[in-house]
């Protein structure tokens, strides 16, 4: 795959491209998609924990997915060609709504029980009040100076949903990458993980704990109810209730299974596409049993490996749509470099997804799940003085492309990120110097926090654009 993209294209610059949420190497072409960090508590579980399943569970599995794969009902649930009314962003709410500050490479985002009682200082992590005022404060940013009208969250938060459907923001739901490996397993397994937490529910019991929530192996759940049992799940919809439907009152959009998972390590599996596929049709059997049968699943993908996944011009049986991650030469590398401005940027991207990404997956099924220019260090001399003017060109080029045209997957592009994922002092996805730390995943935003840091105001890098599409 990346040879006949190399020789066809030269685009390629042979390497490997870090996972920063990881560590994992992902060998190819630097080009493709940026990986988007999960908390560290997934991290490290992935790192330290080695348990597989079983010889009999992986046999189990193999004959699960053969018997889902030749049973299963495609019914495939496209939104449909439509016109835009804003550009999509990729939130990142690890570098705004967090008092971790990179005292870690990778900082969470706050995502207390609702039940817990706040300690003194009110910090975001155990503090509910205060995490839900940081997102309805952030978030109401988010909306008022880009004009934004969906989001990616990409990994699960009562908060992050709740101050969405406060203020009429659409999101694209994300789930953690080790929901794949969890999701295909059988129903009969107790091994799977929910961010690297063991959990006793795998197949479709883990499918319900996603949607309906869970306290251990107690679903459904309350969130405001304290849990003490095991890995407290909050629900993508609570089943009884007025408040937290988030999927029936249709602030969630879609479920997008992990992010940029084919080919990673979780929990010592290869995440491979017949994995991919099984835990798609079980989420997707949950969703219709719920009635929630217009939901539909996404998948995101490096660019490049929509030629393997997708066959005919479609996706898998169970995977609706195709997130594709396009970034133009070499901006999401690490190290990064800038041979393109941003209008050449654009150009560039928009070739990549039409001959690859369209090519492969369809364009009613696919759509730019992320796609954004690096503005690099703050404070390195290596980073060219005109990478903040080159952003602002490519944002501007991106919208007046893709506002003029209607979408053919009824998704709107999105563009990565509303905020930096740095530190001031710089890392390895930002700039070349030496000795910089693999962490964050660069300054792609069009904020980043005051000093860098992972709680406080926002400061707009340059003038914040409106990213909102004028009737044609």
């Amino acid at each position: 795959m990346n040879q006949i993209l190399s020789e066809k294209r030269g685009l390629v610059d042979w390497g490997s491209r870090v996972n920063c949420g990881t560590g994992h190497k992902v060998i190819g072409a630097v080009i493709f998609g940026l990986v988007i960090v999960a908390s560290p508590a997934s991290a490290r579980a992935a790192g330290s924990n080695s348990e597989t399943l079983s010889n009999a569970a992986d046999e189990q599995y193999d004959e699960d997915s053969d018997s889902l794969s030749s049973g299963f009902t495609p019914q495939v649930r496209l939104r449909g060609s439509g016109e835009l009314k804003s550009i999509g962003i990729d939130y990142t709410p690890e570098s705004r709504c967090s008092d971790n500050n990179w005292s870690t490479a990778f900082p969470t985002a706050c995502n207390p029980q609702l039940s817990f009682t706040c300690p003194s200082g009110n910090p975001l992590s155990l503090c509910p009040t205060s995490c839900r005022a940081c997102y309805d404060s952030d978030l109401a940013n988010l909306k008022t100076s880009l004009s934004v009208s969906t989001i990616t969250s990409y990994q699960p938060n009562y908060y992050i949903l709740a101050a969405a459907k406060r203020l009429d923001l659409k999101v694209l739901q994300g789930l953690y990458n080790d929901a794949i490996p969890s999701l295909a397993a059988p129903d009969a397994a107790t091994n799977c993980t929910f961010a690297g937490a063991p959990i006793g529910l795998c197949g479709s019991r883990y499918a319900a704990a996603i949607l309906d929530g869970a306290c251990g192996t107690t679903t459904p759940w309350n969130p405001e109810d304290f849990c003490s049992g095991g890995p407290y799940i909050e629900p993508l919809n609570i089943p009884k209730g007025s408040t937290g439907q988030f999927i029936k009152d249709g602030t969630i959009i879609a479920i997008q299974l992990g992010n940029e998972a084919l080919g990673t390590s979780v929990n010592g599996q290869t995440v491979t596409a017949q994995m991919i596929i099984t835990a798609a049709q079980t989420l997707r059997e949950a969703l219709d049993a719920r009635g929630f049968t217009k939901v539909p699943i996404v998948v995101s993908l490096i660019l490049g490996q929509e030629q393997t996944f997708c066959s005919e011009g479609a996706p898998p049986a169970g995977v609706d749509y195709i997130a594709a991650h396009p970034y133009c030469n070499f901006v999401a590398s690490i190290p990064p470099s800038w041979p393109k401005d941003g209008s050449e940027c654009w150009k560039q991207v928009q070739t990549l997804f039409s001959t690859i990404s369209e090519n492969y997956c369809g364009r009613p099924h696919t759509f730019i799940g992320e796609t954004g220019y690096n503005t690099g260090c703050p404070h390195s001399m290596k980073v060219p003085s005109t990478t903040i003017s080159a952003e602002q060109k490519f944002i501007q080029d991106l919208q007046t492309t893709t506002c003029g045209a209607d979408s053919a997957s009824g998704f709107p592009t999105f563009l990565f990120a509303y905020s930096d994922v740095c530190p001031s002092t710089g890392c390895a996805a930002g700039c070349s110097d030496a000795g910089l730390p693999n962490e964050g995943n660069g300054y792609f935003g069009i904020f980043h926090t005051k000093d860098y840091l992972t709680e406080g105001p926002a400061v707009a890098k340059f003038t914040p654009p409106s990213l909102a599409c004028t009737s044609r």
